[in-house]
């Protein structure tokens, strides 16, 4: 009997030294990321006494996916709103913004109208197109910064997912060794995993599977990242299609890279800064640089109707580069597209001038021997003809192709960068053609500039301040948009988080009463053992 009391007090005390030791590192990691509160379970014996059947992570690794890929989504509106956010407030600044500096100029053409021999109301209005092209200077360079931090950003994320992948195949392989070594769980190596996902799913969404205790995880479009204890590293490099651009790209085949559809890659850090890239900063870039090329043509076209102080025909008041045009990586040698913007033009029952530039990015490529010009927005895709001298005209621009052959394309961004040349042509007040062409100090050609402000100069995009008012609100409620739907999803992720919590999470009172029970466990197997030593004594002493 006293050799049957101790060993069922040796067993439970032992499994009380493990109840101990599981509940001191619940403790000790309560703050440690991705930790799984552990358990005991232990099992009574079929000769008496008690064993420990297994320490056991308590998660759900359901609830765990919910509240990764509620994570990912949450990253990837943070990324966006942080940055979109930047370009609401640069626009709508009532002081530093382009609206106040446009009245401003259009204001200092009046003051020439009202005298139009005026040495000073001419210096104004030079001084005013300063400002207002040194703005649009201001503005473009901004974005343009921004452009160069998503590229140079999106190097610094697809580095750290291959980091993630490369640790998470390479805790496949741990786990998969110490389970064939051990029979047991490596519950801290599970956990490193489980942490290595959280943070991968942070910088990009993906699909995780098990099978075999090994994870396996792929993008969207089903591509692998991590297949066992082997990873796949994604790559940035330029697009083919424009070699300003970075893509996101894969191996396909040995030196051999594809482009990954921006499509499948939108959640966490990599999916933020392509939406805010794809739908934001290039949509602002492009409309900046329509109202700034709309502005340059319509009101040099206007000024060249008139004449200056000195008699003179006007000449260009504002400069203007040329649409960026961008040779596609595979195209032959020789190939080679101009473009250039058509002049504005006064439509049947105007007496204003106007383009038709959209504010859209374009691909013209050889099909045969057909001209393929996609609008890259809509997607529409229109057949142009060369005319006598090889010039084809769409939407406001002038295509000269040369040298193409079949399957060549050059990608045009007409106003993506044309904000950046926009300047003033004129260097003194004498050369405003303020009159008509036949008195050169009277005020009807200022009268007509002035009128620019409130036509329908750039066309189906309505007037400039229209123009700009629709971008200012358009960049606006985007944000607000993406503010309410990161509203909503840091509180989908806050009740997942809770919920997971529950499950995993320590609790610093349950794990303190747990404590007090299992040392009260661990004394109650000690007196059990002193117990049996004092009856066997007693049986030995018995003479």
């Amino acid at each position: 009997m006293a050799s049957s009391m101790l060993s069922i007090g040796v067993s439970g005390l032992q499994a009380a030294q493990t109840a101990l030791a599981t509940n001191s590192n619940n403790i000790a990691n309560v703050y440690t990321p991705g930790y799984s509160r552990e358990t005991v379970e232990l099992n009574g014996n079929s000769g008496g006494g008690v064993s420990v059947a297994s320490i056991s992570r308590q998660t759900d690794s359901y609830l765990s996916a919910q509240l990764d890929s509620a994570m990912s989504a949450s990253t990837a509106l943070e990324t966006h709103e942080a940055n979109i956010s930047q370009i609401d407030n640069l626009l709508a600044d009532d002081e530093a913004g382009l609206a106040p500096l446009m009245q401003e100029f259009f204001g200092t053409i009046e003051g020439v109208a009202s005298q139009p021999s005026d040495p000073a109301a001419r210096e104004s209005l030079l001084g005013s197109a300063e400002s207002l092209a040194g703005q649009f200077n201001a503005f473009s360079a901004y974005l343009d910064d921004m452009d160069a931090a998503v590229n140079s950003q999106l190097g610094d994320v697809v580095g750290d997912i291959n980091t993630a992948t490369s640790q998470i195949a390479s805790l496949n392989e741990q786990i998969s060794l110490t389970r064939a070594r051990t029979g047991e769980e490596p519950l801290g190596l599970l956990d490193q995993r489980d942490q290595a996902v959280t943070d991968l799913q942070s910088l990009v969404g993906v699909e995780v599977q098990e099978q075999d205790g090994r994870l396996s995880v792929s993008l969207g479009n089903g591509q692998l990242l991590v297949n066992g204890s082997s990873n796949y590293e994604l790559a940035v490099e330029p697009d083919p299609q424009d070699m300003s651009r970075s893509v996101v790209t894969y191996s396909v085949a040995p030196g051999v890279t594809s482009a990954i559809d921006e499509g499948q890659l939108e959640d966490g850090t990599l999916g933020g800064l392509l939406s805010f890239r794809a739908d934001s900063l290039e949509p602002t870039q492009n409309q900046l640089g329509q109202l700034a090329a709309g502005l340059a043509l319509t009101f040099n076209a206007q000024h060249a109707d008139g004449v200056d102080a000195n008699g003179n025909a006007g000449g260009d008041f504002f400069t203007l580069g040329d649409p960026e045009v961008l040779p596609a990586s595979g195209n032959a040698a020789g190939a080679d597209l101009e473009v250039a913007f058509a002049p504005a033009t006064q439509q049947e029952g105007d007496d204003f001038y106007s383009v038709a530039l959209t504010g859209d990015d374009y691909r013209l490529s050889l099909d045969g021997d057909k001209y393929q010009l996609e609008n890259l927005s809509s997607g529409a895709v229109q057949t142009l003809t060369p005319d006598s001298e090889g010039v084809m005209r769409q939407d406001g621009l002038v295509f000269t192709a040369t040298g193409m052959a079949d399957g060549d394309s050059f990608t045009i961004q007409p106003t993506r960068n044309i904000a950046d040349t926009f300047g003033v042509a004129i260097d003194e007040g004498d050369e405003i053609a303020a009159g008509s062409s036949d008195a050169s100090l009277d005020n009807r050609n200022i009268l007509a500039l002035q009128s620019l402000q409130s036509s329908d100069a750039l066309g189906s995009a309505g007037s400039f301040n229209d123009h700009y008012a629709s971008l200012v609100s358009q960049v606006g409620n985007q944000t607000r948009q993406v503010q309410v739907n990161l509203e909503a999803q840091q509180g989908l992720t806050e009740q997942l988080s809770a919920a997971d919590q529950s499950i995993s999470g320590v609790n610093l009172d349950e794990e303190a009463a747990d404590l007090i029970r299992y040392q009260q466990y661990y004394q109650a197997n000690a007196q059990v053992i002193q117990t049996a030593s004092t009856v066997l004594d007693t049986i030995l002493n018995i003479r």
